[in-house]
């Protein structure tokens, strides 16, 4: 009777709701960190990436690689492509070319890289691309792409005592995406934690990048911002992509290497 007590207790524990571990967190390479190895040769830099051990990456440009092969060679490396950057002279003059490359990259995200100086001065310039994204938006999700904005700190300076990044989120489709930067964030004098949260249903993508404590930028985990706060937040509200880049990486692999230990030991469970 004990053994059949015993063995009814087992079952019954058995039987039991298991506590379900949260989802591991992925993440990914902008692969402009490691430019220079792409220019030598873009597979071989794609190769490195898979072999550190991360899961994903983001174009910064083809380099002079067929798009189609870039996507199968990465697939192949079990690699996804979180998203396509595109220059933004390629985006006002020929959309469609963006559009057909980043499909060919296998991205499911278009997103708009960067905007020189030169395109940005007045309100009415940020105006007219954010009319000029909004219809490049229709063309992109004709083709099942989704389009997104690359934001740097730039967007946070008034200009005419209104920040630029209000108006895009304003004035932008509400299906266009945001992707921010960690560091970019904090050095506008924002709060990246609490940007996040105020804007959680339009940030798709995350830059992780740190700032050492005189404000240059560090690798992950080796400078002063809350990336494990930022990024349980970040998942909380459905970010679907976080891409470790360094832009001035003395050694961009192990910068690549350092980052991806830290994130690694970090307890990353959503709700934090």
């Amino acid at each position: 009777m004990r053994f059949a007590f015993v063995m009814a207790a087992g079952l019954l524990a058995g039987c039991a709701t298991p506590q379900v571990a949260p989802e591991p967190a992925s993440f990914g390479v902008q692969l402009y960190t490691v430019r220079e190895s792409m220019q030598r040769n873009p597979f071989a830099a794609i190769l490195d990436v898979a072999r550190l051990g991360y899961d994903e990456i983001e174009f910064a440009g083809t380099h002079g690689a067929d798009p189609a092969l870039l996507c199968r060679y990465a697939r192949g490396m079990g690699l996804e492509v979180a998203a396509a950057h595109a220059d933004w002279r390629q985006l006002k003059a020929d959309p469609a070319a963006a559009i057909a490359e980043a499909k060919a990259l296998c991205a499911d995200t278009l997103l708009l890289a960067w905007l020189p100086e030169e395109e940005r001065r007045t309100l009415d310039q940020w105006r007219e691309w954010t009319a000029r994204l909004s219809a490049i938006n229709t063309l992109a999700k004709a083709e099942g792409l989704s389009l997104a904005y690359h934001a740097h700190d730039f967007e946070f300076a008034e200009t005419n005592g209104i920040r630029p990044i209000d108006l895009l989120f304003e004035g932008l489709d509400s299906d266009i995406g945001f992707e921010l930067d960690t560091y970019w964030l904090a050095t506008a004098g924002v709060d990246p934690l609490a940007f996040l949260k105020a804007n959680a249903d339009r940030v798709t993508h995350l830059h992780l990048k740190d700032m050492a404590a005189d404000g240059s930028m560090a690798d992950v985990g080796e400078g002063t911002l809350p990336i494990q706060a930022i990024i349980a937040q970040a998942r909380t509200q459905g970010v679907r992509h976080f891409l470790v880049e360094r832009d001035d990486a003395p050694d961009p692999w192990a910068s690549l290497a350092t980052s991806l230990d830290s994130l690694r030991a970090m307890p990353l469970q959503q709700g934090e």
